[in-house]
């Protein structure tokens, strides 16, 4: 197993930070954000060490001493009359963290989305795969991978 990034060490809160970008014709964006969040805290949440909750903009949390941040960068464009396709990227975040920074954090994913929420496999599916790369207790086994 692979030592996790000093990023993690003594860490004891995670708190979870989105941003959607507003899209003009979708008034509900800031739902969609707080309903992006709360997916994210949910799977980061499995088998994490120690709390994690989600925090909003100017929260003190965000720069707090033992907290790391995941960062979630998401906009949102009309895929047809019933979807919508959420590109988004993570990277985790700690203020108090000199050598510990992460230049890139996930690969950027994108997802379908009904017009009416964020409920998705798809999305819970990608939302997945990019929170592996950054959360060392997520991560998938190195191993044999498929090339295609």
């Amino acid at each position: 197993a692979a030592t996790p990034p000093l990023l993690w060490s003594d860490v004891t809160r995670i708190v979870v930070h989105c941003l959607v970008v507003p899209d003009p014709a979708m008034p509900a964006t800031r739902a969609l954000q707080s309903a992006l969040c709360e997916r994210v805290r949910t799977i980061a949440a499995q088998g994490a060490p120690v709390p994690v909750e989600v925090v909003g903009f100017g929260d003190p949390a965000l720069i707090a001493p033992g907290t790391a941040v995941i960062l979630v960068h998401a906009s949102v464009e009309p895929a047809g009359p019933n979807t919508r396709l959420l590109a988004f990227s993570v990277r985790p975040f700690r203020a108090s963290a000199e050598q510990t920074s992460t230049l890139f954090g996930a690969a950027p994913r994108a997802a379908t989305i009904p017009v009416s929420g964020v409920a998705s496999a798809a999305l819970d599916k990608a939302l997945g795969a990019a929170l592996s790369e950054t959360l060392p207790w997520l991560a998938r086994p190195e191993g044999p991978r498929v090339i295609r």
